[in-house]
């Protein structure tokens, strides 16, 4: 079968087209699936999800022990990757906070979560870390 100089270049158009789309499309699910970097609080925990949380939430409280500041805790957390809706938030009542880390990858999600609670003269009262997984595929 022969084929015009036209519908040659249409072929070579069309598979260089599909070609890069299928590049493009797979940089950006390499870029969605590869996980964030791990941050001290996470490092290198292995195990049953009970075991991991039991780990996580030690690291935490030892780290952030009750009385310690709560803006140098949300400080450090910040800078470790965990987000909240709104960091400058002043709690008055004492209600407890929330900070989150996600650690999204293939095929499982995981999260990171730091629970507190602060006096009214920003000391903690109460603080908490629990490891999750959040999903899987």
């Amino acid at each position: 079968m022969i084929l015009s100089p036209q519908v040659r270049w249409t072929l070579r158009i069309g598979i260089g087209a599909a070609i890069s789309s299928i590049s493009i499309l797979g940089t950006l699910a390499y870029v969605a699936v590869q996980p964030k970097p791990s941050v001290p609080l996470t490092t290198d925990l292995h195990g049953e999800w009970a075991t991991v949380s039991r780990e996580f939430n030690r690291r935490v409280t030892s780290r952030f022990p009750v009385g310690s500041s709560e803006h140098k805790m949300t400080d450090e957390l910040r800078r470790e990757g965990f987000s909240r809706d709104d960091w400058n938030y002043a709690n008055a009542k004492g209600d407890e906070a929330k900070a989150m880390r996600r650690k999204d990858g293939f095929p499982c999600a995981q999260a990171a979560y730091v629970y507190w609670r602060a006096d009214g003269m920003g000391r903690l009262t109460a603080v908490k870390g629990v490891y999750q997984e959040e999903g899987c595929l």
